[in-house]
């Protein structure tokens, strides 16, 4: 693999970091909307269950977060790779 192909291959790994950055968000958006929809449906609940789902759901902006910061360093250092490969 020549220099040129190296840099093609990062710059199409860019680009699929970035496609799962956005699919990422959404499933953040889609998840706090449920989140909200399941808090208004179970609202008076004791089921164990239920709150259990509901603890889940809490946690899962904090892992959407985490791996947009993943997804952010990555797409980072293979720009600054890029850059030092002239």
């Amino acid at each position: 693999m020549n220099v040129n192909e190296v840099k093609s291959t990062i710059r199409e790994g860019n680009q699929a970091a970035k496609e799962a950055a956005n699919t990422l968000h959404q499933a953040g958006t889609e998840a706090a909307a449920a989140e909200q929809l399941a808090r208004v449906t179970i609202h008076d609940s004791q089921d164990e269950d239920a709150q259990a789902g509901l603890k889940i759901l809490e946690g899962f902006d904090r892992e959407v977060d985490l791996a947009m910061r993943r997804v952010d360093a990555a797409v980072e250092h293979a720009n600054a790779y890029l850059a030092a490969l002239g």
